[in-house]
């Protein structure tokens, strides 16, 4: 990817519910999000998760996140596929964006990155 931006994000409003729970089995549940994204990536959005809890290790999950805001001056929306686990350091997410998600000045923006804890990268070139 041509260009790398550094921000924070925020997650807020986490409501979740389990939809599979049984004694010997992985919980599954869903959760919902928004988002506070600040720095080179400034905006908000919303997140819908899948997640599971074994019986031993760390959480997984995968989600959707949206994104309205502006990247590096830029404005626009586009998606977030993410993947991760959660751990007891926190969150260590995956993600990329839906390709042909991006609107306005974000129109063909492709890229990929994540985020630690708080701490974002998004690797990314718009075409």
């Amino acid at each position: 990817m041509g260009t790398r931006a550094t921000g924070t994000v925020q997650v807020s409003d986490w409501e979740e519910s389990a939809y599979a729970e049984a004694e010997g089995q992985a919980k599954l549940a869903r959760a919902t999000s928004q988002a506070v994204f600040g720095g080179e990536l400034e905006g908000s959005g919303r997140c819908e998760w899948l997640l599971t809890y074994p019986a031993e290790g760390p959480a997984s999950f995968v989600g959707v996140q949206s994104f309205d805001g502006s990247l590096s001056g830029r404005a626009g929306t586009f998606v977030l596929e993410l993947r991760g686990v959660f751990d007891e350091q926190g969150p260590h997410v995956s993600w990329s964006v839906v390709p042909g998600s991006g609107s306005r000045e974000l129109a063909g923006l492709t890229g990929t990155g994540g985020y630690e804890s708080a701490d974002l990268v998004l690797d990314y070139e718009i075409a």
